[in-house]
């Protein structure tokens, strides 16, 4: 490891590098640049020097350079990706049909906001169309380096279930446990105002009751890579607590992994879950979705 040494005594009197990761090795040697890691091996660009690659094996910790990965992210600050999906579904439709997904991020140095679109088409009872809509928005400012207060909305619709429409919004406020270049799981917890229509679809139109209560709403937000720029690991849920004596909780969850083919191109497999405590009547409370994807990053 005595070449890693002069490789690091070269680089500080380099121009300083873009990055300034650090690489720990397990003799107590450290190397400091821009880290690229594969399954087998960890390379280090060094400012002046070049690339170093060692075997995974060798090295103890990575200390990522948070400064720069939250610069670069605010250089770029859209992150816009699209999916398209064929699904296999049970619960009160059991077809194979597709579903689209689309993600929206912007990141700012105080503001965030993050939107999602998903939508399912299905047939059931070869007569109605499961046009189920899901719309999200939210609103996060930071502050205290690691915190956010978050703005909440929310629009679904199913016929299928009975929901001819749902509003919700709310407020809350969330944290960031951990963040890096790996990955980053995050939690919210806030009160939200819960707008409905409920009721049976016949003839096209919709007999339907509205209703409106408070609720309580708790969400994850997890993504992990597997291997670097190649496996992704994620998934998100969200449980809406409805505060009334006749409904009870909605538990929304999406998990799955996306194999990245280019730094544009995507694939991957996912489960999209949904649980009503109390559905309409004659209506199932777990829909599960299982979906082979394609999508593309803009």
């Amino acid at each position: 490891m005595s070449a890693l040494r002069l490789f690091a005594a070269l680089g500080l009197f380099a121009a300083g590098p873009v990055r300034a990761d650090i690489v720990h090795f397990d003799n107590g040697d450290r190397l400091s640049g821009e880290v690229s890691e594969s399954a087998d091996s960890v390379t280090v660009v060094v400012a002046g020097v070049g690339a170093v690659s060692v075997p995974r094996v060798r090295v103890a910790r990575i200390e990522y350079d948070e400064a720069a990965t939250k610069s670069e992210a605010e250089s770029d600050p859209w992150d816009i990706s699209i999916d398209l999906g064929l699904v296999a579904a049970f619960g009160n439709t059991e077809t194979e049909d597709a579903n689209f997904n689309l993600h929206v991020m912007r990141t700012g140095a105080r503001f965030d906001h993050v939107a999602a679109v998903a939508a399912h088409w299905a047939q059931a009872q070869r007569t109605t169309t499961d046009d189920q809509l899901d719309v999200n928005y939210d609103l996060r400012l930071k502050f205290r380096e690691s915190w956010y207060a978050v703005l909440s909305f929310e629009y679904f619709r199913d016929p299928i279930k009975d929901v001819p429409q749902r509003f919700t919004a709310g407020v809350g406020a969330g944290h960031t446990f951990w963040e890096s270049p790996r990955g980053a799981l995050s939690s919210d917890l806030g009160i939200s105002q819960v707008f409905e229509e409920l009721g049976a679809f016949a003839d096209g139109a919709a007999t339907v009751d509205a209703d409106s209560n408070p609720a309580v709403r708790w969400g994850v937000t997890f993504n992990r890579w597997l291997v670097p720029e190649r496996w992704e690991l994620f998934h998100s849920n969200q449980l809406l607590q409805i505060l009334a004596e006749d409904r009870g909780g909605v538990w929304d969850s999406d998990t799955g992994v996306r194999f990245h083919l280019t730094s544009r191109w995507q694939a991957g497999v996912r489960l999209d879950l949904q649980h009503e405590t109390a559905p309409a009547s004659g209506r199932r409370r777990t829909d599960a979705r299982y979906a082979v994807t394609l999508g593309a990053k803009l």
